[in-house]
């Protein structure tokens, strides 16, 4: 059987940090929900690694706080020892990532 490991994120970009030759952004994905008669809203936040480098080059410099984007990624588990303990995380890294049209942002 084949598997997939595939994330889809449409937001807005929160903020670009660059690391090196590494890129981080922070996306917002809003989301409502309807209780008990009255609309709730609510932004998940989620950070993106961009290891490419070329493409870490075109969204420093062309990628901006409040954008909206379009990002596909996979999920990637890693650990690392710190002051003898080991810190487990799950990264999401980037395998596209397009900066979205104002018409569409509007839509």
């Amino acid at each position: 059987m084949r598997s997939v490991n595939r994330l889809t994120i449409v937001g807005n970009v929160g903020k670009v940090t660059t690391v090196g030759k590494v890129v981080k952004v922070n996306i917002a994905t809003n989301r409502k929900w309807a209780r008990d008669g009255e609309i709730k809203k609510a932004a998940d936040w989620l950070t993106v690694t961009v290891l490419d480098e070329t493409q870490a080059d075109w969204i420093a410099e062309n990628v901006e706080k409040g954008d909206a984007v379009y990002v596909e990624a996979r999920v990637c588990n890693n650990s690392y020892e710190k002051e003898g303990e080991r810190i487990y995380t799950v990264d999401v890294i980037v395998t596209l990532f397009n900066k979205l049209s104002r018409q569409a942002e509007s839509e």
